[in-house]
């Protein structure tokens, strides 16, 4: 799978995400807007933001609990 987290500077929910995702090794591409200039495949207005491919999966710390459910339900 080909998750892609894109996240901001100064964002205390895009840190507490990232901490989450490598405790649980998660593998994922994480995307810096504002150093990068790159931006989501979709307009999105709250960071981080949980792709997978083109799909827009969870923002902030709901990117958790898509986890948490998604571990239950393998």
């Amino acid at each position: 799978m080909n998750y892609t987290l894109y996240t901001a500077e100064n964002c205390h929910q895009c840190a507490d995400v990232i901490k989450f995702m490598n405790d649980n090794s998660i593998e994922f591409d994480m995307v810096n807007v504002d150093l990068t200039g790159r931006k989501p495949p979709v307009i999105i207005y709250a960071f981080p933001a949980l792709f997978l491919n083109e799909d827009l999966l969870a923002y902030g710390t709901d990117i958790k609990n898509y986890f948490n459910k998604k571990s239950h339900s393998a």
